[in-house]
C-alpha cells in the first residue's frame, strides 16, 4: 500500500507501473504455482497478441526486484525472444512497499489463491458462437489454447444445450452490470504514460468511475465464496495491483470488462475499497476489435493461469508454522492456525492436510495391531 507524498490519501500500487530491466528481477522461493505447458504456450500468444496487461508485482531490496506474482509473465518476457525485444528487455512491475518476509509470503499465495475455476457449460457455449461466427477448429484451439478433443467435447455440450434449449447464466445478466445509457459527466484520469511507438497496455494505466464499467457476456470464470473473500482481504491488504483489462465502447461510452471482472466486483460491492478507491476502478484498455478477438482474448487471460502444487503448498505452510529463514538471513515467527487461514484463505481441514500431507495410514505405519479374530460361523 502507498500514499501520496503531498495528500498522504491511499494509492494503489497499480497506478505506479513502473520499467524494469529483466536482470534485476529474480524470483521467489515460496511461490506454490506451477503452470503447464499448454498454459505457458497460451501465455505466450496472449502477450503476443494483447501486449503485457498484467504488471509483475514485486518487492525492491538492494536493487533487486522480488517477484511475488507474475513468476511465469516474468519468465516468458524474459525468454521469449521476440517479446523480449518488443518490450526492450524491460518488465513492466508494481511494487509493494514495507512487507515482511511473512507479509510477502502471504501476498504470493493470495495473488495466487484468489482466482477463479471455468465453468465448462459457459465455456461451450463460448466455443459454439466463435463457431457460429465463422472461426474454424484451428483458430479456436490456438487462440484459445485448446487441443482438438476439448474443442470436440466442448462443442458436444453445445449440442446438447441446443437441443435441450439450455443457457448458462453469465457475468453480463445481472441489471447491475447493464451499460450505462449515458457517460456520466466525469473526467477519466490521464494515461500516466504516453507511449510512443510500441509499448505494451500495462504502461497506460487509467482511472475510471466504476459507472463506467460493465461485464462482458462470454467470461466462463466462476469464483467461489471462499476465493471472493480471499480477494477481498488482498485488495484491502495490498491495495490493487493489477489493472482491470477492457475494451472502450464508443457508442455507449463504457469499458466492457476483458479481465478482471471479480477484482471489478470486488472495488463495486466491498464499501471499504470502494470508497478508499474514491469509486474509481484502474483499467487498461486494448485497441478495438471485433467480438470474437474479444472473446478470444477474455479466454486467454482467464487460461493461461497455473494451479498450485500441492507439494509447494504444503512446505510453505509448514514453513510458515514453524518459522522460516530465507537465503538472505531473513527470519520469521512460526505464524498461528488462525493468521494462516485468514491470509492463505484455506479453512481448518485444508490447512491440517497442509501441515500434515501424508496419507492418514502412514501416521500409523510403525504401530503394531492385534490380528482380527476369526468372525463365528
Amino acid at each position: 500500500m502507498t500514499t501520496t507524498a503531498r495528500s498522504g490519501k491511499f494509492v494503489s500500487p497499480v497506478y505506479d507501473v513502473r520499467a524494469v530491466p529483466l536482470e534485476k528481477v529474480r524470483g521467489n522461493l515460496y511461490n506454490p504455482n506451477s503452470v503447464a505447458p499448454p498454459e505457458l504456450d497460451l501465455l505466450e500468444v496472449s502477450i503476443w497478441e494483447d501486449g503485457i496487461t498484467q504488471p509483475v508485482v514485486a518487492v525492491h531490496d538492494a536493487g533487486v526486484y522480488e517477484v511475488v506474482d507474475g513468476y511465469h509473465r516474468y519468465l516468458t518476457v524474459r525468454d521469449v525472444q521476440r517479446i523480449r525485444d518488443r518490450e526492450d528487455g524491460m518488465l513492466p512491475v508494481v511494487v509493494l512497499e514495507g512487507k515482511s518476509l511473512a507479509e510477502r509470503m502471504a501476498s504470493t499465495i493470495r495473488h495466487n489463491r484468489a482466482r477463479g475455476v471455468h465453468d465448462d457449460e459457459l465455456m461451450a457455449q463460448i466455443v459454439g458462437e466463435l463457431a457460429d461466427s465463422g472461426m474454424r477448429d484451428d483458430w479456436i484451439r490456438r487462440q484459445l489454447g485448446m487441443s482438438q478433443d476439448e474443442v470436440s467435447r466442448l462443442r458436444a455440450i453445445v449440442g446438447v444445450q441446443k437441443v435441450k434449449k439450455l443457457t448458462a447464466r453469465r457475468p453480463a445478466d445481472t441489471e447491475d452490470d447493464a451499460a450505462p445509457s449515458t457517460a456520466p459527466e466525469v473526467a477519466v484520469q490521464q494515461k500516466l504514460f504516453a507511449p510512443g511507438g510500441w509499448r505494451s497496455p500495462v504502461y497506460g494505466v487509467q482511472a475510471v468511475p466504476l459507472d463506467l464499467v460493465r461485464a462482458n457476456a462470454y467470461n466462463p470464470n466462476v469464483v467461489k465464496p471462499r476465493e471472493m473473500r480471499l480477494l477481498e482481504i488482498s485488495v484491502w491488504e495490498d491495495g490493487l495491483t493489477q489493472p482491470v483489462v477492457v475494451y472502450f465502447d464508443e457508442e455507449t461510452g463504457a469499458y466492457e470488462v476483458v479481465d478482471g471482472y471479480h477484482r471489478y466486483l470486488t472495488v463495486r460491492d466491498v464499501q471499504r475499497i470502494r470508497d478508499r478507491e474514491e469509486g474509481m476502478l484502474p483499467v487498461v484498455v486494448l485497441p478495438e476489435a471485433d467480438l470474437p478477438h474479444r472473446m478470444a482474448s477474455t479466454i486467454r487471460h482467464n487460461r493461461a493461469r497455473g494451479a498450485h502444487d500441492i507439494r509447494r503448498m504444503s512446505s510453505i505452510v509448514r514453513s510458515a508454522a514453524a518459522g522460516y529463514t530465507a537465503a538472505t538471513g531473513e527470519t520469521i515467527e512460526g505464524k498461528s492456525d488462525a493468521w494462516m487461514m485468514k491470509n492463505f484463505g484455506m479453512g481448518a481441514e485444508e490447512l491440517l492436510n497442509m501441515k500434515d500431507p501424508k496419507p492418514l495410514a502412514s501416521a500409523y505405519s510403525d504401530r503394531e495391531f492385534s490380528e482380527v479374530p476369526d468372525a463365528a460361523v
